[in-house]
């Protein structure tokens, strides 16, 4: 037994050697609802929906990590020749703006965000995640599902509502798309509110290669709840005046 259990230690942080070093994650979006229907003709989707929904294919998402440190952030936008509304309209389906800073050593997360002209720095809370036993094959890793619940506000009031990330153990890292981790694998796919975020390559670089990482310190200081609030205040200005 206690052969067996050495022998378990060696391969787990043999494991933890190989994957927690330097790295480059890229991921894209899908709107879960209307993906399948793509292809689909004006008679059963609108046009600007599908061109909505071509451009979220060209957006990509960026998670560049070291063995403390992580930051995710959008690429730019492979077509530059979209719409403007087209462009705002494909933001707000993205659900995600600014950069997000991970310091896995002190468990800290940051959300650098410009929001009504002031840039803030907003310290992420502790997500509270729900892990099963649901299992999901992505591309050659085994993934299992953890779920949480976030509160969102906007024009229409405050809700409830179901985030799953499905991650893989097998690479032992505890970051993640739009700020969400803390898992004990990396976060391959979420779906987040109707949204598909999903592991579009990954590939880790050699022990000599150095990507330095800085935690952002300009902006105003907040909480995930502090910005909360903000939000709603910000929405409830705009609904008074129409």
């Amino acid at each position: 037994m206690a052969k067996k259990y050495i022998s378990f230690l060696i391969f787990y942080f043999f494991s933890i050697s190989m994957f927690c070093q330097i790295g480059n994650a890229v991921y894209g979006k899908q709107l879960e609802s209307l993906s399948i229907n793509k292809s689909g003709t004006s008679d059963d989707i609108d046009q600007s929906i599908k061109k909505i929904l071509e451009n979220l294919e060209t957006h990509e998402y960026q998670l560049v990590f070291n063995d403390r440190e992580a930051f995710y952030k959008k690429n730019k936008s492979l077509n530059s020749n979209v719409n403007p509304i087209v462009k705002a309209m494909t933001e707000g389906v993205a659900n995600f703006k600014g950069t997000i800073f991970f310091d896995s050593s002190s468990e800290i997360v940051l959300h650098e965000l410009e929001f009504a002209g002031v840039n803030y720095l907003i310290k992420k809370n502790k997500i509270d995640w729900i892990l099963t036993k649901d299992t999901l094959q992505i591309d050659n890793y085994l993934c299992y599902k953890a779920k949480t619940t976030i509160i969102i506000n906007n024009l229409k009031g405050k809700h409830e509502l179901e985030v799953i990330a499905w991650y893989a153990p097998e690479i032992p890292i505890p970051y993640g798309p739009d700020g969400y981790g803390g898992l004990p694998g990396l976060i391959l796919q979420l779906n987040n509110n109707g949204i598909i975020t999903s592991l579009k390559k990954i590939e880790f670089f050699k022990k000599d290669k150095t990507i330095d990482i800085e935690l952002p310190t300009k902006g105003e200081k907040v909480s995930e709840d502090e910005f909360s609030s903000i939000v709603a205040k910000q929405y409830a200005n705009r609904k008074n005046k129409y």
